[in-house]
């Protein structure tokens, strides 16, 4: 499909170069189709943006940034007929690599602007009063993308959160989580609890654990028991070709690698209440929730359009 009427969105801070922006303008031009390029601002917002775009009849409007920004972006589509085109910039690109949209400017260009693209329905998560593309961490994933410091994640990137995690991990005492999941309260410890509608790790085709769709009209909601090395090399292995030791799946509720160390608890759910006991740091999508417990999570099912290769071209 072609689109006929695009927005480009850049977020100046996101690490798009001068000349990134002159081929995204000269490739529009090329296109034939009627665009605007837009450049965020402190008292303009990409969801302010996004919002006029649709207003105006936009049929793509794209995001040039990273997470942050393809989220911003995202809320000011929700439940509107225009596509989210991204085009991955700054430290961190997750969504875009759910979604198999490639990294490079001038490749996401020829997706974008071809005829292989495709129009997906993806879920948004809600926390709260805000929204989420990826995911909510309460505790160690959250200390993860809250405390890393900006300069580590600009000079050093995903490794950055992984020196967080090591620093922070060992010392994270377990919380008590209580959830309800769609009106069943359970109780479990953990140093971590992630509500996830995205299992991606940052690589395309690599999730936490496989069956984590963003278009399933679920969440997933996955707690880690310890902190430990062992842990981390079974996160990694999980990731890249699932534990061999999966065990006792009940009633949509998965068990993996059973042990003091090892045990990551999985559940889908369509609403979930989350409480931490003692409180622990929360995050949606890296940025951090300053609502207190409990956290009352819920999916809003094909709440958008993206714009992502083709099932049988990605």
């Amino acid at each position: 499909m072609r689109f006929g009427k695009i927005y480009v969105i850049v977020n100046p801070a996101s690490g798009q170069t001068e000349s990134d922006v002159g081929l995204i303008e000269e490739r529009l031009r090329e296109s034939g189709a009627e665009y605007r390029i837009v450049q965020t601002k402190p008292d303009r917002m990409p969801r302010d943006i996004a919002k006029e775009a649709a207003a105006d009849g936009a049929d793509l409007v794209v995001a040039c940034g990273g997470d942050g920004t393809v989220l911003d972006t995202a809320e000011g589509l929700i439940e509107t007929e225009a596509a989210l085109g991204v085009i991955p910039g700054g430290t961190a690109n997750v969504f875009a690599a759910e979604m198999e949209i490639p990294t490079d400017t001038a490749a996401t260009l020829d997706l974008l602007l071809g005829d292989d693209v495709e129009v997906r329905k993806v879920d948004v998560g809600v926390v709260g009063d805000e929204h989420f593309l990826l995911r909510v961490g309460i505790g160690l994933e959250a200390a993860m993308t809250v405390l890393t410091e900006p300069e580590l994640k600009s000079r050093f990137g995903v490794l950055a959160y992984l020196w967080t995690a090591l620093r922070y991990g060992r010392t994270t005492p377990q919380s008590a989580y209580t959830f309800t999941v769609d009106g069943r309260r359970r109780r479990m410890k953990g140093i971590t609890c992630v509500v996830c509608n995205s299992g991606n790790l940052g690589l395309p085709g690599v999730k936490l654990i496989p069956e984590i769709d963003p278009s399933d009209g679920f969440l997933n909601v996955v707690i880690f028991r310890q902190a430990s090395f062992r842990t981390a090399l079974g996160l990694v292995y999980n990731a890249l070709g699932g534990f061999a030791g999966k065990v006792r799946p009940v009633s949509g509720t998965h068990v993996w690698g059973e042990g003091r160390d090892l045990t990551m608890f999985s559940v889908p759910a369509r609403e979930v209440i989350v409480e931490a006991t003692p409180a622990q740091v929360a995050a949606r999508d890296g940025e951090e929730i300053n609502a207190g417990f409990p956290l009352e999570i819920r999916i809003l099912h094909n709440a958008i359009n993206v714009a992502a290769p083709g099932r049988n071209t990605a």
